[in-house]
């Protein structure tokens, strides 16, 4: 994918979680303000972005990018292969429970299950690297770790690893595991397991599901694993 393109999907990634300034942008990509001012306005000129009129100048996406998500979503064969297990999980532990995509700096949530209610489409984007579903996945896509630690991460809570060489510890832990944990790193008391899915050797996403109060992370861990194993052998046989 040629820069320009790269940086423009980075850019829609970072302005759906909330509007931002150009500066802004400009820091979270690692490019100079000019650099980020032509790209978006570019993007607003094709309809991708709407600008404020105010003093801040910050920018939105349009119904466009939501247009456009959705149906990437709604047609995706990981997203209805997944909807049953994720269904599964949120049964067996009494939990929501969720399919996480790797998306630059986060993990998307694409699938999302609570009681006997299935759910596909955005669900909520949150920072990988305070998530169960983030490590279970940035101990497995090397590449994508390495660039998300080139930048300071951000802290939710006092329990958030902030310091890169922490993140690569746990990452690693949890692949050696087969599932991550995530307990008060991203709020305060919420508990939450997660393991990545494999398919022709390549994780391309991950099973996620809260942990209540009366079940241990290892035990929900392992829950977690089974059926992020069988949502991968479901793929590959597709």
């Amino acid at each position: 994918m040629p820069y320009s393109a790269t940086r423009a999907m980075q850019a829609l990634e970072l302005l759906a979680l909330h509007p931002l300034a150009a500066p802004q942008v400009a820091a979270s990509l690692a490019v100079d303000a000019r650099t980020a001012r032509r790209l978006l306005k570019r993007l607003c000129d094709d309809g991708w972005l709407t600008r404020s009129d105010d003093r801040r100048r910050v920018y939105t996406p349009t119904l466009r990018v939501a247009a456009l998500a959705g149906e990437v979503v709604r047609r995706a064969a990981l997203a209805d292969a997944a909807a049953p297990h994720v269904l599964e999980l949120a049964a067996r532990l009494g939990a929501p429970a969720h399919l996480m995509i790797p998306s630059y700096r986060w993990v998307l949530c694409i699938v999302h299950s609570e009681g006997a209610e299935t759910r596909r489409g955005i669900h909520e984007v949150l920072p990988c690297h305070a998530t169960a579903a983030g490590k279970a996945l940035l101990g497995r896509r090397g590449d994508w770790r390495e660039s998300v630690l080139a930048a300071p991460l951000a802290r939710s809570t006092a329990r958030t690893l902030v310091a890169p060489e922490a993140v690569r510890e746990a990452s690693a832990a949890a692949s050696a595991r087969g599932y991550a944990t995530e307990d008060g790193e991203l709020r305060d008391g919420a508990r939450s397991v997660a393991a990545p899915v494999c398919v022709a050797g390549e994780f391309i996403a991950a099973l996620s599901a809260g942990v209540p109060e009366g079940r241990t992370l290892d035990g929900a861990g392992r829950i977690v694993a089974g059926c992020a194993r069988r949502l991968g052998d479901a793929l590959a046989d597709r």
